[in-house]
């Protein structure tokens, strides 16, 4: 498997297989009881820890941080280009995403005790439905459910933490994301901020 299988076949036996979970800051994570609390970035940190910790090391937290927040991903991500190398390059159209490939956005106003953005894998390929948006697979942690989601408030789900749903996205004109639908109704209005996506690669 390559680097972005092994992240994504991670993020997926931890939605498959955890026994409790709750969306917090401060991460709790016992992997061997199936314990994940933690928020989007707790959940994605813990992910690449696993799998490529060269490359996670490389995203620098804030100093009074312990882990990068989601407006970190997002800047370290945007920093790049297409052919970066050296860990990480950037994709940078929604429909060249694959499993395992991290997308982060930032909100416009940051603040240390405060949600700074999200940052997701990618569980499977973009679908562009017949309006021109594209919904999108991920695994993540997060206050309330996606579209299609593991979480819930039926038997045997949990309503916040990690899990599985589906995002929607709107593209440009060249096909970049610029907009994101988090959650139902589908007829909600768009989030427009700046989103980018990584590609973890071998050093």
């Amino acid at each position: 498997m390559t680097l972005p299988q092994k992240i994504a076949a991670l993020a997926k036996s931890v939605v498959d297989t955890l026994k409790q979970t709750d969306y917090q800051h401060v991460s709790r994570i016992d992997a061997e009881a199936g314990i994940y609390d933690c928020d989007c970035n707790g959940f994605v940190g813990y992910v690449l820890q696993q799998v490529a910790p060269a490359q996670y090391a490389k995203i620098t937290p804030e100093p009074t941080q312990k882990r990068p927040r989601a407006f970190v991903y997002y800047g370290y991500f945007a920093a790049h280009t297409p052919q970066s190398a050296g860990g990480w390059h950037r994709i940078d159209f929604l429909k060249d995403a694959l499993p395992g490939d991290i997308i982060a956005w930032r909100f416009p106003t940051i603040e240390v005790d405060e949600n700074t953005g999200h940052v997701v894998v990618v569980a499977e390929a973009p679908i562009k439905d017949k309006a021109g948006t594209y919904s999108v697979k991920v695994y993540d942690s997060a206050a309330e459910p996606h579209f299609d989601d593991t979480r819930g408030k039926g038997a045997g789900q949990f309503p916040t933490g990690v899990g599985s749903g589906v995002i929607k996205f709107i593209v440009d004109a060249e096909g970049r994301p610029i907009a994101f639908l988090f959650a139902p109704p589908a007829t909600a209005e768009f989030s427009y901020v700046p989103i980018a996506i990584g590609r973890v690669e071998p050093l």
